[in-house]
């Protein structure tokens, strides 16, 4: 009796299908490959950008190489130079910089960044998406705040 038993696994159940061993096994000559062809012979594969023969899109479509990465985050850039007629003690948001003509027309999704160029000396208090070094810098030395928001 031997030690060992072989394990068979489910999927291993079922034998493979031997093909192209003579017309009487059902799958014989051919083998399932049809007639004639370059899918029928040894080694005939077509490579997946293969087009049937006409100007392949990526030779067509060449000026649209590149890569463009719709996960970045991208941000519309407001300069401390463009707040220089506000008043102190302002809350500068979306809202006020929507109102007062700062933001682009289309803005669905728009994340608005504060740069430091221009000059500037209020203290305001900033509640937008992100900061440079310089503008939060700039600001908390004029004694402002910058708040980040969501």
């Amino acid at each position: 009796m031997p030690v060992f038993e072989q394990f068979t696994h489910p999927s291993n159940e079922k034998p493979r299908r031997r093909r192209g061993r003579g017309v009487g096994c059902g799958r014989g000559k051919t083998a399932g490959r049809g007639q004639t062809g370059q899918k029928s012979r040894s080694g005939g594969s077509i490579h997946p950008r293969f087009e049937g023969g006409r100007t392949p899109a990526i030779r067509k479509f060449a000026k649209f190489s590149g890569f463009k990465n719709h996960r970045k985050i991208r941000y519309y850039a407001v300069n401390l130079g463009d707040l220089a007629e506000v008043a102190d003690g302002t809350v500068i948001d979306l809202a006020f910089l929507d109102e007062h003509s700062l933001l682009p027309s289309k803005k669905r999704g728009l994340r608005v960044k504060l740069l430091g160029d221009g000059e500037f000396n209020k203290k305001l208090t900033f509640k937008l998406h992100a900061y440079s070094h310089k503008a939060k810098a700039r600001v908390e030395a004029a004694g402002g705040t910058c708040e980040v928001v969501e």
